[in-house]
C-alpha cells in the first residue's frame, strides 16, 4: 500500500490538531527545519507552520516522520509484553490478507473517533508498529473569558470553559532484535487498558499472529536492582502477601541516595525476601543518555511504566533498555 497524499489544507489541519497536544519544545524543533520564524506562543507556531507548508518547506513526509517520533511517546503508560510467536517474515503475507491491509503505510490520519480504531501499520526489516487513534472532548475552566451582564433589574454572570480536544494514541511496537514488545497507552484516563489489550490482541491475530493473551513481563527485579545500586530511586515499595516495606525521598532534586538515614535503611533491606516491587525512578540526561530528566513510575508486578513527561521515541526506548538491563541483573 502507498502513502496517500494530503493537500496543504489537510496538512494545516493536521498541524493545528497536533500543536494543541504537543509540548512547545517539540514544535519548535519541527520549525527549526524551516526558514519560518519560530515564535513564542502556540498561535505563533500555527501561523508559522502554515507558512512553512505554503512554502513547501514542511512536507507531508517530514510531518509524518516527526509525528512518528513524538506523538504517543512519553507522558503515558507503557507495558512490556512477550513477543508474538510468529516468524517476522510471515507478517507481510498476514497483513496483506487481513482486514487491516488498507492501513499498511497509511498517511497520518485526521480522524480521532470516540472508540479506539487502528489507523496505521508500519512493517520494516527491523520491526512492526501498529497505531490506534481515539478522540476525547472535554472542557477546561477558563476564567480569563468570564464576564457579567446587566439586563434591567437582572444581573448575570457567565463562567467560561474552553473546549479541549484530546488526541489519544495507542502504539504497539515490536523491534525484532528485542526480547520484548511495547504497548504504549496515551495518558487519557478514559482509555480502558484492558480494552486496549483486547484490541491489540484481535489486531495481531487478524494479521496472522497466534490468538493468545498478551503476557506482561514483570519488572520487579528492575526496581530491586535500581534500589540496591542507587540508580536515581526516589521511592520504593517491596511487597509480599503478609506486608510491605516502603521508603521515599521528599527532596525535589535528590533521590533516596541523597538522604543518608533512608539510604542506610534501604541498603539493609534484603529485597530477595519480597515477591513484588514498585518504585519511582528518575533518569538524568547526563547519566543515562536521555534528552532530559525523566521520572518513571515502575509497577513491577504489572510490567507497567508510567512516564511522567512528554518525550521522544528515542528517550522511551532508552529508558526501556536501561530497565531491561536492571531486570536481568543478579
Amino acid at each position: 500500500m502507498g502513502t496517500d497524499p494530503l493537500s496543504k489544507l489537510q496538512l494545516k489541519e493536521l498541524v493545528r490538531r497536533v500543536i494543541v497536544a504537543q509540548g512547545n519544545a517539540f514544535i519548535k524543533e519541527l520549525l527549526r527545519g524551516t526558514t519560518a520564524r519560530i515564535g513564542a506562543s502556540k498561535e505563533d507556531f500555527a501561523a508559522n507552520l502554515d507558512a512553512a507548508i505554503d512554502a513547501g518547506e514542511l512536507t507531508q513526509e517530514k510531518l509524518e516522520a516527526w509525528l512518528a517520533e513524538v506523538e504517543g511517546w512519553g507522558d503515558q503508560h507503557l507495558y512490556l509484553i512477550e513477543p508474538p510467536q510468529i516468524e517476522p517474515a510471515a507478517l507481510a503475507a498476514g497483513i496483506a490478507g487481513s482486514v487491516h491491509a488498507g492501513v499498511l503505510n497509511a498517511s497520518a490520519s485526521l480522524d480521532f473517533p470516540q472508540a479506539l480504531e487502528l489507523k496505521h501499520i508500519a512493517l520494516a526489516d527491523a520491526g512492526l508498529s501498529l497505531l490506534w487513534h481515539q478522540g476525547k472532548a472535554g472542557w477546561n475552566r477558563f476564567k480569563a473569558k468570564d464576564f457579567s451582564l446587566d439586563e434591567g433589574l437582572e444581573h448575570y454572570r457567565f463562567d467560561a470553559y474552553r473546549q479541549r480536544l484530546d488526541r489519544s494514541v495507542v502504539r504497539f511496537e515490536w523491534r525484532y532484535a528485542d526480547p520484548y514488545c511495547l504497548v504504549l497507552i496515551h495518558r487519557n484516563p478514559e482509555i480502558d487498558h484492558k480494552a486496549v489489550f483486547a484490541d491489540v490482541r484481535l489486531s495481531l491475530a487478524a494479521i496472522g499472529c497466534p490468538d493468545a493473551a498478551l503476557q506482561p513481563i514483570p519488572l520487579n527485579q528492575a526496581v530491586k536492582v535500581a534500589a540496591s545500586k542507587g540508580k536515581g530511586v526516589h521511592s520504593t515499595r517491596f511487597e509480599l502477601d503478609g506486608g510491605y516495606v516502603e521508603m521515599a525521598s521528599t527532596l525535589a532534586d535528590g533521590g533516596i541516595d541523597a538522604v543518608e538515614p533512608v539510604r542506610v535503611v534501604l541498603q539493609a533491606v534484603d529485597t530477595g525476601q519480597f515477591d513484588r516491587a514498585q518504585g519511582m525512578l528518575h533518569f538524568a540526561a547526563e547519566e543515562h543518555g536521555t534528552s532530559r530528566r525523566i521520572a518513571v513510575q515502575v509497577y513491577g508486578r504489572e510490567g507497567r511504566l508510567r512516564i511522567w513527561a512528554q518525550c521522544k521515541r528515542e528517550d522511551v526506548l532508552r529508558i526501556v533498555e536501561l530497565l531491561w538491563e536492571y531486570n536481568g541483573a543478579p
